[in-house]
């Protein structure tokens, strides 16, 4: 689990380099987690919240804090060409949301075409990256555009995040609250609730409950019974 920058410091800088190297040799998914409350000084110490200093109330830095800093780091990752130097790096930005992604990588793509002479570590659409196996989101329950975010960026990329037991979790319900999200098909249901979560981590059979409050008993998809989707296929073949 990486913090949303350390002391500040974006998470694309390569000071950061060798932990990428160490996850990408050890096969180890990373995630990015944004906090609140924990405003440092840049380059000292703490973590920077994106505008926290300028809010008044903890319900603003809250809102703002969590899908801010993934865009920031997921933009600053991939603007410093940290996916393309480490291949086979895997890292998921969570609790923070889905709905802005695909925003977010349209305006990463525009800044490329637009500014490229600034982003001479990436060698391939924003876009791309985003919609690669290197990169994982998770959604909140509640989220009504968990359909289109699929859609825009691909099934396999959002894994379902309950937050217990955090003041803002919809817990007990959250579940039920994504399953009752509407346009989203019970195949891609079953991708976000458990199997996309599966694949991402490497879990394997004893890693699983015997029970989902979704699918019932046994009912958790195995490794072995969780294909990756064609577009993944392809490029497992490609490598």
């Amino acid at each position: 689990m990486l913090p949303n920058n350390g002391y500040g410091i974006n998470l694309g800088d390569r000071r950061f380099d060798p932990i990428y190297a160490a996850a990408q040799d050890l096969g180890m998914p990373l995630s990015v987690h944004p906090q609140t409350g924990h405003d440092g000084q840049y380059g000292i110490s703490g973590v920077m919240g994106a505008g926290s200093e300028r809010m008044e109330k903890y319900s603003y830095v809250h809102m703002t804090a969590f899908p801010f800093e993934l865009m920031i780091a997921l933009m600053h990752m991939i603007g410093e060409g940290v996916f393309d130097r480490y291949p086979r790096l895997r890292v998921a930005f969570m609790e923070g949301g889905c709905g802005w992604i695909p925003f977010w990588a349209h305006r990463l793509d525009e800044h490329w075409e637009k500014l490229r002479p600034q982003w001479p570590e990436l060698k391939r659409e924003p876009s791309d990256v985003i919609k690669s196996e290197q990169v994982g989101f998770t959604c909140e329950a509640g989220e009504p555009e968990i359909p289109y975010v699929l859609d825009a960026i691909g099934e396999s990329q959002v894994m379902y995040a309950s937050d217990y037991a955090h003041w803002d979790s919809e817990f007990p319900e959250s579940v039920k609250m994504i399953a009752g999200t509407p346009g989203l098909s019970e195949a891609r249901l079953k991708l976000v609730l458990g199997r996309n979560a599966i694949r991402w981590f490497n879990l394997r059979q004893a890693d699983l409950p015997g029970e989902s409050v979704y699918f019932g008993r046994n009912a958790s998809a195995t490794p072995s019974s969780v294909p990756l989707p064609k577009s993944r296929q392809r490029s497992r073949r490609e490598r």
